[in-house]
């Protein structure tokens, strides 16, 4: 898949519907925020790289210091700085400025302007299926801001490679700290 001049590659599958209750709702709002909050922190780490390359060299103090008032910023504020750094491609900037209002509206209106549609089946179903197209629009987003960022991070040595390396080894040491199945 592309969004303007960048190739994002695959995206993976939206859930279907399966029952249409209310749990299957909140199900899907989950997968949603989940989605949106990814969009966000690609954005910062996206930032990130490139205030790391507008600077001298940081320790680690200064790295985290900068990564968590990043990490602070709204997505709008991000963005913003984002747009200032980088000619992003008109539809990339098109569908993250889109991002930006539909996850505003998510996290703030979205069971607001659907409080009715929470009471039958047909409602319950028209909520999911506008959670489905948020879900689609986070992930390209997501996915977009990951691979012009993935340019910048590759400068500094954090290629996909590394990135998997350092996923598998916090995925080990997260298992490791689980207790054996008693049974």
């Amino acid at each position: 898949m592309r969004i303007g001049n960048v190739d994002i590659g695959e995206l993976k599958p939206i859930p279907t519907i399966e029952s249409g209750d209310e749990k299957e709702v909140y199900a899907f709002y989950g997968l949603a925020a989940f989605n949106a909050q990814c969009a966000e922190k690609a954005l910062v780490n996206f930032a990130m790289g490139y205030k790391l390359l507008d600077s001298s060299a940081l320790n680690q103090e200064e790295w985290l210091e900068l990564y968590d008032g990043l990490s602070s910023r709204t997505f709008g504020r991000l963005l913003n700085q984002v747009k200032k750094q980088v000619e992003l491609p008109n539809e990339l900037r098109i569908h993250l400025e889109e991002t930006l209002e539909k996850r505003n509206w998510l996290a703030h209106n979205f069971f607001y302007d659907f409080a009715v549609h929470l009471a039958d089946f047909d409602g319950r179903v028209v909520m999911i299926d506008e959670l489905q197209k948020l879900i689609l629009l986070f992930q390209i987003a997501d996915r977009s801001i990951e691979k012009l960022s993935s340019a910048v991070w590759e400068q500094f040595g954090v290629t996909d490679d590394w990135i998997q390396t350092e996923m598998n080894a916090q995925i080990h040491e997260y298992e490791s700290t689980k207790m054996p199945n008693q049974g």
